[in-house]
C-alpha cells in the first residue's frame, strides 16, 4: 500500500474519532464551562427598520351625520347643471358652495337635502356644510365638468 494512502486513512480515522467523541461526550464536557451570552447590539435610530408605525387612531364614535349621496367623488359630468343630494340632521341648514355659486337649503323631516348647482369647466370642488345643534359639519366632493360628450 502507498504511504500517502496509509497516512490519509490514519488522519481520517483520527478526525472521525474526535468528531464522534465530541458528539457523545461534548454535552457533558461543555456543561463544566461557564455560561456566557453575546452582547446585545443596538442600532442607531436612523437604522431602525422594525420600529412600528403608529397609525392615526380611528374615532370610536362617529359624529358625522352629513353624507353626500350624489354626485360620486371624482365623477365626470357632461351637463353644467348638477343635482347635489345627501343626508344630514333633520331641519339643518345646508350650504353648498363652489367657486362660482352658493346655495342654501333646509333639510326635510328625514334630513334629506337636494339642490342644483352650476358647474364651471374643469375641476369643481363642492363644499357642503351642515349647520345644526350649534355644530358645523363639512364634506367636500370633487366633480369634473366637460362640455365635450364622452
Amino acid at each position: 500500500m502507498n504511504k500517502d494512502a496509509l497516512l490519509a486513512t490514519i488522519i481520517g480515522f483520527g478526525v472521525g474519532l474526535i468528531l464522534t467523541g465530541l458528539v457523545f461526550l461534548g454535552p457533558t464536557f461543555f456543561k463544566s464551562f461557564p455560561s456566557f451570552s453575546f452582547p446585545k447590539i443596538t442600532w442607531p435610530k436612523f437604522f431602525s427598520v422594525t420600529k412600528p408605525i403608529n397609525p392615526t387612531p380611528t374615532p370610536t364614535k362617529s359624529n358625522a351625520t352629513l353624507t353626500i349621496e350624489a354626485p360620486l367623488a371624482d365623477s365626470v359630468e357632461t351637463r353644467s347643471e348638477l343635482l347635489v343630494s345627501g343626508k344630514t340632521k333633520p331641519h339643518a341648514v345646508v350650504v353648498l358652495s363652489t367657486l362660482d355659486t352658493e346655495r342654501v337649503v333646509v333639510a326635510n323631516d328625514d334630513g334629506a337635502f337636494a339642490t342644483n348647482i352650476t358647474l364651471s369647466e374643469g375641476k369643481n370642488d363642492i363644499l357642503v356644510s351642515s349647520f345644526a345643534d350649534k355644530k358645523i359639519q363639512t364634506q367636500t366632493v370633487t366633480v369634473f365638468y366637460t362640455s365635450v360628450a364622452l
